[in-house]
């Protein structure tokens, strides 16, 4: 038994718009920022085969096309969200933002660990041993402690 063209047709539109589903549902399991540009290239293809009927060799050649644009779209966005970084470098890595800056300490450094107030946060730092109200300066961030030196007063 033979289908009829359009409803051909019409399989081909639901597959696209199937298709489309489970490529955009594969990018929340996958790294990166793929799939969402071939689901949405499926999910154009789809629209179109609504209005149009579509051979399989345009659709898929059109599905190609459509995948590679999406996804240099989509590549220029995140290069424009990279640039926003360079504005606020220390966005989400407030520690780095420490690196360089001198402090007084809260509680003394006994055994290489002590801390410091830093606005209304408390940070664990090591260093060399040294009593409380010394001024200390942040040299790295090791995970989640600050490695400190004593600020030595130039006479």
């Amino acid at each position: 038994m033979e289908l009829p063209m359009t409803e051909l047709a019409s399989i081909n539109v639901w597959g696209w718009f199937v298709l489309a589903a489970v490529l955009i549902g594969l990018e929340v399991f996958l790294p990166g920022a793929f799939m969402i540009w071939l689901g949405l290239a499926a999910a154009a293809i789809g629209v179109v085969s609504l209005f149009l009927p579509l051979s399989w060799p345009l659709a898929l050649l059109l599905f190609a096309a459509l995948g590679v644009v999406f996804a240099w779209i989509g590549r220029h966005f995140a290069h424009r969200a990279d640039a926003s970084d360079k504005e606020q470098p220390f966005l989400n890595r407030r520690a780095d933002a420490l690196v360089g800056q001198s402090f007084t300490l809260a509680d003394p450094i006994v055994n290489g660990e002590g801390r410091i107030r830093v606005g209304d946060t408390v940070w664990q730092v090591r260093g060399p041993d040294a009593g409380a109200g010394a001024r200390i300066r942040v040299v790295r961030v090791e995970g989640g402690w600050l490695a400190v030196e004593e600020v030595v007063k130039q006479a």
